[in-house]
């Protein structure tokens, strides 16, 4: 039996009716039955996976360019750079040269409690350059000026984040105090600075932006002059995601060695200054996959079931072709195939299904929130949110990884060929004088 004639065979089983009219056999019905479940098993691991994946890129680019930047350059506190803002812009010049970078950030950071008219919460003072908001273009294009306008021309003007506002319960305008704490000669003082609100911003990601507080560059060398604050340079690179990153992050290393030599400067890529979030999305990812897969191995076994309804089905038929020439090995590939095709067969459903949801995946979740409002509302019963800002991003990106999507299929296929094997060959082996002696 060639296996030309093997796939016609197969071909036979998967798609021709019985006698009775265009009623499919229980062999044929339970084929159809194991595709459903592959297809309704990767469908959701395909949208899974695309969510997962377009929030995770989502939040990691956030993180890299709203925070730590490519790579980012750690000042000493003590250092002589640290004494003016004059000297601390002058490190622009030691890592302008560098092949790869693009542009230059200093910043000031600390701690500090923010105090509107009522309430009082910790924040996070960044202290950058005025025109970060118009010269940065990730700044522009993450953050999403809730009201007023990111400006910090005015020497006190503060850009809040949303998440903060809401808390202090302040508008464009208001004035906030930051109180900070200031050390010297063995006391400890604290120091409250007043700023006035100009702009209220989110970046779509609540946890990341929700304590930041904005402000002019030159406050921290005047007004927080003396209070524990951290100094960084972060560097923005054309290479975020390839390896001559690390090309880049050794030349910027060789030149703080070069100028600042008695400094401990660290000088560390975004990989390692968020390597903790990083990892936790790594491992929350990898144990979806795993859970995904599981669920596709459940569905893969429907196979060998239908594969062993459809040789019961047709028992006699291959008595009949075995009776005629027909090889025990190329019945048994007749099946395999018919295994393989079934898993085909389910991956061409379940796929573009799984893609057509995730590309949709906005406005299904908005849609499905709605509806549950509505009923809520019917009864006086509150309001859902689907994905709390406050740990998701407001809006997910669509990232198709197509890379684990082509593992998917392969491990699809193989377990659909490996659930068929043992059932075709025990089809092959079938004994001819018994099948017909029953018949």
């Amino acid at each position: 039996m060639t296996f030309a004639s093997s796939l016609l065979y197969a071909r036979k089983i998967f798609f021709s009716k019985t006698n009775r009219g265009s009623e499919r056999s229980s062999g044929q019905r339970s084929l159809i039955g194991a595709v459903v479940c592959i297809a309704v098993s990767l469908i959701p691991l395909v949208a899974v996976l695309s969510v997962s994946s377009g929030m995770i890129s989502g939040i990691t680019g956030r993180m890299i360019h709203l925070s730590s930047q490519d790579i980012r350059v750690t000042v000493p506190a003590d250092s002589e750079y640290t004494m003016s803002q004059e000297k601390f812009l002058s490190l622009e010049k030691m890592f302008s040269g560098i092949d790869g970078v693009l542009k230059i950030y200093p910043e000031v950071q600390g701690m500090a409690l923010a105090a509107g008219n009522t309430y009082r919460s910790g924040a996070s003072l960044r202290a950058v350059e005025k025109n970060i908001f118009s010269d940065n273009p990730y700044f522009s294009y993450f953050f999403e000026v809730v009201e007023g306008k990111a400006d910090l021309s005015g020497n006190r003007n503060a850009v809040i984040g949303k998440k903060l506002a809401g808390l202090l319960k302040v508008h464009v305008g208001d004035s906030i105090k930051i109180i900070t704490i200031k050390s010297g000669d063995g006391k400890i003082k604290p120091r409250v600075t007043v700023f006035t609100v100009s702009g209220i911003v989110s970046c779509g990601y609540e946890e990341l932006d929700a304590l930041w507080v904005f402000i002019p560059l030159e406050n921290a060398f005047t007004t927080l002059k003396g209070c524990t604050l951290d100094f960084h340079i972060g560097l923005e690179t054309d290479s975020t995601f390839t390896s001559r990153l690390d090309k880049i992050l050794v030349d910027s290393r060789i030149a703080v060695l070069s100028d600042m030599e008695s400094m401990d400067s660290d000088v560390d890529d975004w990989k390692t200054v968020n390597a903790a979030q990083f990892e936790n999305f790594a491992s929350t990812r990898a144990l979806l996959i795993v859970i995904m897969l599981a669920i596709i191995l459940a569905a893969s076994i429907n196979i060998s079931s239908a594969i062993v309804m459809v040789v019961m089905d047709r028992k006699k038929e291959i008595a009949i072709l075995k009776s005629t020439g027909a090889s025990s090995s190329g019945l048994a590939l007749a099946f395999v195939i018919t295994g393989l095709f079934t898993g085909l067969c389910g991956i061409a459903i379940g796929i573009p299904v799984g893609l057509l949801i995730s590309i949709n995946i906005n406005p299904i979740i908005n849609g499905m929130e709605n509806i549950v409002n509505f009923g809520l509302n019917l009864f006086h019963a509150g309001h859902v949110k689907f994905l709390d800002p406050a740990f998701y991003l407001q809006e997910i990106p669509v990232v198709i990884p197509w890379s684990e999507l082509l593992l998917i299929v392969g491990c699809t296929v193989i377990l659909s060929i490996v659930m068929s094997i043992l059932p075709s060959i025990k089809a092959g082996k079938s004994s001819i004088t018994e099948v017909l002696s029953k018949n």
